[in-house]
């Protein structure tokens, strides 16, 4: 029986002298697994033309190529890669933001946060890219093995919230930590998407557990967010739900079987909060009176901006929540059209950026991942957008990057990073190894 090729003395050296070339160290324990692999196929084709065994490592070792060459190309293919245009275009959308927040403060329309709006927005940015470094440089696939326990984590986090939030535009979500509020649907809603990705996949389970899974990671979630009043939210996490399902299962009938009832219920509890929902849609489809206050004046803001607006700081007295809800049609009315343009089409190029990376991703894991954040991005950036030019109700969410908030901006940016890791260590080790060893 032929012993392992690392036992040689030949084949660790040549090993190491490739695994010196490779700087990142956490790759070397699947190089040498990979290569080694190569090499005692090549034995065991030598010691079947009857050489000795040290002979057919020596042999082996030779057909492999210079160590090197190997070992550079090998650093070559596995050095971190940094996704420069997805960077880019959160970096423009983040000044763009940091920019519309200066001529809110400038406009002189809040008062009551004249001095402190820049400052904020400026802060949160900063600590946002911390955070962006902070997940750039983790190993998301660290994050696998935790999945189960963030999410249950995360639900005892959701149940508790109601009771202990503060209410903030009918809304049960935000906690307060010291000066600031904390939006802990928000956060939960990321956590969650994340959690799914790394849990057992929907095409493992077996008889009853499609019922308990069901509960546990489609009502319980819909539920809590219910009692927070953030059914926006829980859109966004049904969406992601069914995505990553879909993804792991792909099975058309079970699918629905397990669909059906979780929109049932969604709608179930969409019709207890019928008279949130009433004024809501009321003010969308016939936007007249009190109701319809927003959307009329978002509407007027954005008709009277032309191509290039009204100018820097325009005054605008009729337009409500211009720091928040509304700072993407008062900069439209500011700037104008044309700034409308701009930064939608700064967010469909983040999309596309987005949707390309899935084709360079061979992780399963890494693709759930993706179709989470995807989805929470997707949807929170074209939103709002629609939501100024009176496509979709108003609902109170900012785009993102660009809006006045605190919790969210920085979530936003930590997701970001965590784009950026998984891009970062997009080859995959057996793809490559075979190629470059096959060249040799």
């Amino acid at each position: 029986m032929m012993s392992q090729p690392e036992q040689h003395a030949m084949v660790t050296a040549f090993l190491d002298n490739v695994c010196k070339h490779v700087r990142a160290k956490e790759l070397h324990a699947e190089i040498r697994e990979e290569l080694s692999s190569h090499i005692a196929e090549r034995m065991e084709i030598l010691l079947e033309q009857g050489m000795s065994e040290e002979a057919a490592a020596a042999g082996a070792v030779s057909q492999m190529g210079e160590p090197g060459m190997i070992g550079r190309n090998l650093h070559q293919a596995h050095k971190p890669r940094m996704e420069w245009t997805l960077f880019a275009i959160v970096g423009l959308l983040g000044l763009i933001g940091i920019f519309g927040v200066f001529t809110v403060q400038q406009s002189g329309l809040v008062p009551k946060f004249s001095d402190v709006l820049l400052e904020k927005k400026v802060t949160f940015t900063l600590i946002g890219l911390v955070f962006l470094m902070l997940f750039y440089v983790i190993d998301y696939r660290k994050l696998k093995k935790y999945s189960n326990g963030i999410f249950i984590g995360t639900l005892i986090v959701m149940s508790l919230t109601p009771a202990a939030a503060g209410t903030i535009n009918g809304s049960k979500a935000f906690l307060s930590m010291g000066g600031w509020s904390v939006n802990m649907m928000f956060v939960s809603l990321l956590l969650l998407l994340l959690a799914l990705a790394g849990m057992k996949p929907a095409k493992e389970w077996r008889g009853a557990e499609h019922l308990i899974q069901l509960v546990c990671r489609g009502v319980l979630p819909v539920i809590f967010f219910s009692q927070a009043s953030s059914l926006f939210y829980g859109l966004i996490y049904l969406t992601g739900f069914f995505l990553i399902t879909w993804r792991t299962k792909k099975h058309t009938g079970q699918f629905a079987l397990l669909s059906l009832p979780l929109v049932s219920i969604f709608i179930f509890v969409l019709a207890r909060q019928a008279g949130q929902l009433y004024h809501r849609l009321k003010a969308f489809l016939y936007p007249v009176g009190d109701d319809g206050y927003q959307l009329i004046q978002t509407k007027a803001a954005i008709h009277a901006a032309g191509w290039f607006g009204q100018g820097f700081a325009a005054p605008n007295e009729t337009l409500p929540f211009v720091y928040s809800d509304s700072l993407f049609p008062y900069l439209i009315y500011c700037f104008g059209w044309s700034f409308g343009i701009l930064v939608t089409g700064l967010n469909l190029l983040f999309m596309i950026r987005f949707w390309k990376m899935k084709d360079r991703i061979h992780d399963d894991y890494a693709k759930r991942l993706l179709i989470g954040l995807m989805t929470i991005f997707c949807i929170r950036l074209i939103w709002p957008v629609l939501m100024a030019f009176g496509v979709v109700p108003i609902i109170g969410e900012g785009l993102a990057f660009v809006g006045y908030s605190g919790t969210a901006q920085i979530i936003d940016y930590a997701a970001v990073g965590l784009l950026l890791s998984i891009y970062r260590r997009k080859n995959m080790i057996p793809r490559e190894i075979e190629g470059i060893v096959q060249g040799h």
